[in-house]
């Protein structure tokens, strides 16, 4: 059975998988840059959204990538 690291080095072999996993560095590094001044802050990720006027489940979709917030 294959483990979460060998299905990723498996996918990352294909040039074309890799080319869009890299594409997406910034943004990764964006949400761990989010987590770790809300974390580091002692802040609950319903604190900053009720400090951004949203909901928690906002906060974590921004902070998955799963969602990208408006203005």
């Amino acid at each position: 059975m294959n483990n979460l690291n060998n299905v990723k080095a498996e996918l990352l072999a294909n040039p074309g998988v890799r080319l869009a996993y890299d594409a997406q560095a910034p943004e990764f590094e964006l949400a761990r840059e989010l987590i770790a001044a809300r974390t580091q802050a002692g802040l609950t990720q319903g604190d900053v959204a009720a400090r951004m006027g949203t909901t928690q489940s906002v906060v974590a979709r921004i902070e998955s990538d799963r969602g990208k917030p408006s203005m």
